[in-house]
């Protein structure tokens, strides 16, 4: 990965003279044919200078130079191609011996980068509360948010505990206590509204066994649970059955007609655009304060936006999750009818009733919140076993602490228990106090990791944060107390377990949230007047086809080169209308086989990146390349000069994006990264801003998705995905590197790449799948905390 470097002559001290020597007889010679004329003392592109570049290899800042300056020339972007080329023989000797310095570095460095306390992130503390307790509660309700470096926020760099995250983890603690050791009656309950005792506002009508909506405006149009109250913070299942049908057109259908009370609506209304046959209709659940659910004049809907659900124009059910704090019901909003300010009434053959897109809602069903049993299993596990209250406090401690905990700590927990009950509490209020210190513990929010190679328990714990994002199981905690873990052969057997394992699945959300910044796409929502097909859900699902596609390829074992390229997406109904995709029915996500002329297809086909990499209006090419870059290539380019004004928006629609750019590439400071950064982006200029296919822009003016990069040129994305599988080795080796970062909580080292690349490149050479690949990063010294005990391999 090149970063900006400027490195002007320093005085240091060489461990090995004659090695230097001689490496300096090598280099000088290419630097000076190849290298001084851009990066010299007269100019120096992309801010590095190498006519003064030491060749002290010990010093860390130096040997990640030399490791940018050996990937740039590995994968052809230097020298660049309108200058002379070296020799293919003289680029290797330089290469090799940049690797061999490099490397006899590595073998000499100290502990690395690892940070010997990492707390855990939101995800892992909500996660690991579930599967200790087992009731779903988020610990990290109103934390501030994790801090990002580099697109992670799982990095131990990043991750403190300042006195306003305590206050307010203390605060959810209580709660989660008070949730978790509790008996009396089960509050779980399904709770099923029909008409009747589903409540409306006034311009919504019962209709045979259905509760009937036409408008999106206000809360004359919304219905409701009657009488629905949360009975405490949590997870609840919201099943909706009914149908949306356009009245309009099914009166014209059987030759019925109509006339709207209201001139307005007779002159407008029936000539109004209307949903397109056989497309869904948008249903918005919000939550809101159970006070407030009843009918409101001209007020807008309230409350948070929780869930959406699609629903046809036949009777079914769908269901959605929605998390609801105590005291909250839930409003039923149909988002996708047109904004009426009034009720459109006809007369009917004699009747007046609401004729329009219509909601039609047959019943709403309640059911939660989600506790895994009840009592819930913590209050079982505490107050409900056999064992003594000590030894259920102890075993308690071991399982939240995942290690072995001192006497002293565990006597303390017991102390706080038995004053409790001295002191007049009952036992389930003392428990409560246990459990609410253990989960504000330092050794419950931090993970403590030395790196030394023998801790089975550090091991434990990094397996199931890597591949869990949660805490271990019994079966981890026993084979590190017998010592077991530390044997290789033991860990790939447990990875391949725990792989298999549904709460992987928490792995794949939570690392692609973050590599492929998905985690981010409800930022820049789309201009609805210009994507008028978008909508919330939607966006959900393309997140959701991202992770479906990771954890399918994770599963099925499949090369890393399918996410550069693949002959299948995973989609559902919704998609595969926005893909133009036929012959997909239904909301479940399936491996779907693509055309050979199909545009989809990889991670650069999907709705999700295109997005993500787009603003509201319009494409950004410069924002997709440098995306590529920094996420498939690992070349993240240097950040823009500060003094260069962005590009205004064409918003009368009369130039390109080509055009518009050509403004950056006539800036001498703009062109060198622009010239890296914009073939890249320009390739996925087929698809516009919500990943929908396009050949021409909205101007009629044809797309311009041309670029040229060392090792190709293109001409569309289909093009540019051959020249990315020519570059598999350089994808391989990025997405090692973020794996391990991820999985080790901090940025690699230069010596700790060396060992990625190594295992990227076995797998790569091997012809292994994903799968593979986590095994052996899991296996391998660096992750086991060996690597600094063991010699860095030697070429």
């Amino acid at each position: 990965m090149l970063r900006t470097i400027s490195i002007v002559a320093l005085l240091g001290t060489f461990t090995d003279l004659s090695a230097s020597q001689d490496f300096d007889e090598l280099v000088t010679p290419f630097f000076e044919s190849h290298c001084i004329k851009c990066h010299g003392d007269k100019k120096q592109k992309g801010d590095v200078r190498l006519d003064h570049l030491e060749t002290d290899f010990s010093r860390p800042e130096i040997a990640v130079a030399w490791q940018d300056i050996s990937d740039m020339l590995i994968i052809g972007d230097m020298p660049p191609e309108e200058e002379e080329r070296p020799d293919s023989t003289a680029l290797s000797e330089i290469i090799d011996a940049i690797d061999t310095r490099l490397r006899s570095a590595a073998k000499q460095q100290g502990h690395g980068g690892r940070i010997e306390i990492r707390r855990l992130s939101h995800s892992a503390l909500d996660n690991t509360v579930k599967d200790l307790l087992g009731i779903d509660l988020r610990l990290s309700a109103n934390l501030p948010a994790d801090p990002e470096l580099d697109g992670f926020n799982n990095l131990a760099v990043t991750l403190d505990a300042n006195p306003e995250m305590v206050l307010k983890l203390q605060n959810n603690a209580q709660i989660i206590a008070k949730r978790s050791i509790v008996s009396g009656p089960d509050v779980r309950e399904n709770r099923i509204y029909t008409l009747g005792t589903i409540g409306h506002g006034n311009n919504v009508e019962e209709r045979d066994d259905f509760i009937v909506t036409s408008s999106s405006r206000d809360r004359k149009h919304v219905m409701w649970p009657t009488g629905f109250s949360a009975p405490q913070n949590g997870l609840y299942r919201i099943r909706i059955e009914g149908y949306v049908r356009d009245f309009r057109t099914e009166l014209e259908s059987k030759g019925i007609e109509y006339t709207y009370l209201s001139d307005r609506y007779e002159k407008s209304l029936k000539q109004r655009e209307r949903r397109k046959e056989g497309e869904p209709g948008l249903i918005s659940i919000v939550s809101i304060q159970a006070s407030e659910a009843r009918h409101m004049d001209a007020a807008s809907v309230p409350g948070r936006r929780v869930g959406y659900a699609y629903i046809g124009d036949r009777v079914e059910s769908q269901i959605v999750d929605v998390r609801l704090q105590k005291g909250e019901n839930i409003m039923i909003h149909y988002a996708s009818a047109a904004v009426l300010n009034q009720s459109p009434t006809a007369r009917v053959q004699g009747k007046e009733m609401l004729v329009a897109d219509l909601l039609h809602v047959k019943a709403i069903e309640v059911s939660g919140p989600e506790i895994d049993s009840w009592p819930p299993p913590a209050h079982q596990k505490l107050l409900g076993s056999s064992k003594t209250k000590n030894e259920s406090i102890a075993d308690f401690l071991l399982q939240a602490f995942r290690r072995p905990v001192p006497e002293n700590t565990v006597r303390n927990f017991e102390q706080l228990y038995s004053t409790g009950i001295k002191q007049g509490l009952t036992e389930e209020e003392s428990m409560r106090n246990v459990v609410e210190g253990a989960l504000c513990s330092p050794r419950f929010l931090f993970n403590y990791d030395r790196g030394t190679g023998n801790d089975a328990w550090a091991l434990a714990n990094r397996l199931s944060y890597f591949l869990w994002n949660s805490m271990p199981d019994r079966e981890l905690l026993k084979l590190a107390e017998k010592g077991q873990l530390l044997k290789p052969k033991t860990i790939r057997k447990q990875v391949m377990r725990m792989l298999a394992d549904e709460r992987m699945e928490r792995f794949a959300l939570d690392f692609t949230g973050q590599w492929l910044g998905l985690k981010d796409i409800e930022l820049m929502r789309p201009d609805p007047k210009l994507y008028e097909d978008y909508d919330p859900l939607l966006e959900s699902l393309m997140r959701q086809e991202s992770e479906q596609f990771f954890i399918h390829v994770l599963n099925k074992n499949l090369p890393i080169a399918s996410f550069l390229d693949s002959e299948f997406v995973m989609i559902n109904e919704r998609l595969s209308k926005h893909y133009e995709i036929e012959g997909v029915k239904g909301d479940r996500f399936r491996r779907v086989s693509l055309e050979k002329d199909s545009k989809r297809g990889g991670l650069l086909g999907q709705a999700s990146i295109l997005k993500l990499t787009s603003n509201g209006t319009r494409t950004s090419p410069v924002v997709r390349g440098v995306w590529i870059l920094e996420n498939i290539l690992g070349d993240p380019p240097s950040p823009p000069p500060a003094d260069v004004e962005p590009i205004e928006p064409d918003v009368r629609g009369s130039k390109t994006i080509y055009e518009m750019l050509s403004k950056h590439r006539e800036i001498e400071t703009c062109a060198d990264c622009h010239q890296s950064i914009d073939p890249w982006g320009f390739g996925l200029e087929h698809f516009d801003a919500i990943g929908a296919y396009r050949k021409n822009y909205r101007n009629k003016k044809p797309v311009y998705a041309k670029g040229s990069v060392p090792g190709g040129s293109f001409d569309g994305a289909e093009d540019m995905k051959q020249v990315l599988l020519d570059r598999s080795d350089q994808f391989t080796r990025t997405l090692t590197e973020k794996l391990f970062t991820y999985a080790l909580g901090h940025p690699l080292t230069f010596s700790e790449r060396i060992v990625a690349d190594d295992i990227a490149a076995e797998n790569l050479a091997q012809k292994d799948g994903l799968k593979d690949l986590l095994v052996a990063i899991c296996a391998s010294p660096l992750f086991r905390s060996e690597m600094y005990h063991t010699e860095v391999a030697q070429k």
